[in-house]
């Protein structure tokens, strides 16, 4: 993986946050529209990308690396949980703020970043297995994260969260695959259309929810370089020497590591957005995390 493959990626979407700034500067974007955005991305065009993850060839032979896959990705996610509730922010009194860290150290850009470094690296397959990691981490997201934004923990909350549009595409999607069930073509391209509006739209939010801010105030603030600390070198670490420690195969670990290597999640400031829980620190966090990964990136690859 070189530095200019990652930087090109990290760049474009970059570019596309830009676009998302100016056109809020130029009020052609709310922020009543753009939270009606941020609705439109978590309840339409993210389960179309998941659900079209599913539609493709079954291929018994690759069953074993989906497993291992999915065993490492739930364990990633239960030690990264244990460690952003217990250890990464302990000190910090309960706030907005520390809701944004704690969900900074758990969700990587697994998705739209992910996707196209790990396709450039290990083509359709790794896209493939990638989406597996992808459709536990909305699992996660939509429980874990739903969790620590609304602040209720009851019973009745995690139904929602649990009859979230994201895992009704993942109940829909798995069988289609599994039993290789055929889909009109139409649905099929409706699907994979609406879901590649996922990764400009997400970055349009974060890009206008920058805009309420200044430049100055961006890149300031201990705890965007704290949170980005944690996501981007932290975090896949400690991952590279657990899998090594365990002997994880080698296939489902660099795919695990490389999802774990991403920035911090667009849907951090997504649902810090929609639950008003700082939107204004989530969105530099991703910032911040994402332009730094340009040079982190390349080095995980080197070792994973």
């Amino acid at each position: 993986m070189s530095l200019q493959v990652a930087a090109e990626q990290i760049c474009t979407l970059l570019i596309i946050l830009f676009i998302g700034f100016i056109i809020k500067r130029l009020n052609i974007i709310t922020d009543e529209l753009n939270k009606k955005l941020s609705i439109i991305l978590l309840y339409i065009t993210s389960p179309a990308l998941i659900f079209s993850s599913f539609i493709k060839e079954y291929d018994p032979q690759k069953m074993i690396t989906i497993g291992y896959i999915a065993l490492g990705t739930f364990c990633s996610f239960f030690v990264f949980i244990l460690l952003a509730e217990t250890v990464f922010f302990f000190f910090l009194k309960a706030s907005e703020a520390k809701t944004v860290l704690k969900a900074s150290a758990v969700f990587s850009n697994c998705g739209y970043m992910g996707f196209p470094l790990i396709g450039s690296v290990f083509g359709q397959d790794g896209v493939f297995y990638a989406s597996i990691y992808v459709v536990i981490f909305h699992l996660m997201v939509w429980t874990y994260g739903v969790i620590i934004y609304s602040g209720e923990r009851d019973l009745k909350n995690l139904k929602r969260a649990l009859l979230s549009p994201a895992l009704i595409a993942v109940a829909i999607g798995l069988p289609v695959y599994i039993f290789q069930i055929k889909i009109p073509v139409p649905i099929v391209n409706s699907s994979k259309l609406v879901g590649e509006m996922t990764t400009p739209l997400a970055m349009i939010i974060i890009g206008a929810i920058m805009a309420n801010t200044k430049l100055k105030e961006l890149i300031m603030g201990w705890k965007v370089y704290y949170a980005s600390f944690i996501r981007l070198v932290v975090v896949p670490v400690i991952a590279i020497i657990c899998l090594r420690l365990i002997s994880f195969p080698a296939e489902a670990a660099q795919i695990i590591i490389i999802t774990l290597a991403m920035p911090v999640a667009v849907n951090v400031a997504i649902f810090a957005e929609r639950y008003d829980k700082d939107p204004i620190l989530a969105s530099k966090i991703v910032t911040i995390s994402t332009i730094l990964s340009i040079l982190t990136i390349p080095v995980v690859f080197l070792f994973c």
